[in-house]
């Protein structure tokens, strides 16, 4: 055990409080690239514009407080992806699979390749970031605590 001072203590806090949100974020950021990563995993494939698409947006709102958005739309080679990624997101499961998600599923067994791929790789990651991010905070306050 070691014991502070209060000036100590204080110090001691405060640079916790800035180390943990900066390494909380390097955390988000990996999990949010392996959601990414996952969710063109289970996305049905034709031309591939889909799953091109499918991307992590970051932004900082007020306070600096980091927030990330797994997407999937947008413009691909020129062709606007929106309402078409919606469609296969939502409604998959009433169409017939092309060859490309045919062959997709087939080269990778155990995998669902379909309808709401993203939210699926969410599901799939979150426990995993739960756990990273409270693993990093205790590792940050051990180090810096000095324990």
């Amino acid at each position: 055990m070691k014991l502070y001072g209060a000036d100590d203590l204080r110090a001691s806090l405060r640079n916790i409080a800035t180390k943990v949100p900066e390494n909380g974020r390097k955390v988000m950021h990996r999990a949010a690239d392996k959601i990414v990563e996952r969710a063109q995993l289970f996305c049905p494939v034709d031309l591939g514009n889909l799953e091109e698409s499918i991307h992590k947006e970051v932004k900082y709102e007020q306070r600096g407080r980091l927030a990330i958005d797994i997407v999937a739309g947008g413009l691909v080679g020129g062709v606007d992806v929106d309402a078409y990624a919606s469609e296969i997101d939502e409604n998959y499961e009433s169409m017939r699979p092309g060859p490309g998600t045919i062959a997709k599923r087939d080269a990778n067994p155990g995998v669902y390749v379909g309808e709401h791929f993203i939210d699926r790789a969410v599901e799939e990651q979150a426990p995993k970031l739960e756990a990273a991010l409270i693993e990093v905070t205790a590792q940050t306050m051990a180090e810096e605590g000095g324990e």
